[in-house]
């Protein structure tokens, strides 16, 4: 049960950083190296963000990966 709890949010923090990187780089280019601001948020902020998600999809990739094993040990 675990595992499709963990690949759900996997998932959800996969797809959450590729927006969040892609509307970091498009307001990075919109306006030289400061970039555009919205909702008074540097694009650089977004890409932070970016690649703090993408480190919890690992990780929930990985837990998803040793909980597999783990069942299929019993």
């Amino acid at each position: 049960m675990w595992s499709s709890v963990l690949k759900i949010l996997g998932y959800f923090f996969g797809i959450v950083a590729g927006i969040s990187l892609v509307a970091g780089v498009i307001l990075r280019l919109t306006r030289g190296p400061q970039g555009a601001i919205i909702f008074g948020i540097l694009p650089r902020s977004y890409l932070y963000f970016a690649e703090v998600c993408l480190l919890f999809a690992i990780a929930f990739g990985v837990a998803t990966l040793l909980e597999r094993k783990k069942k299929e040990e019993r």
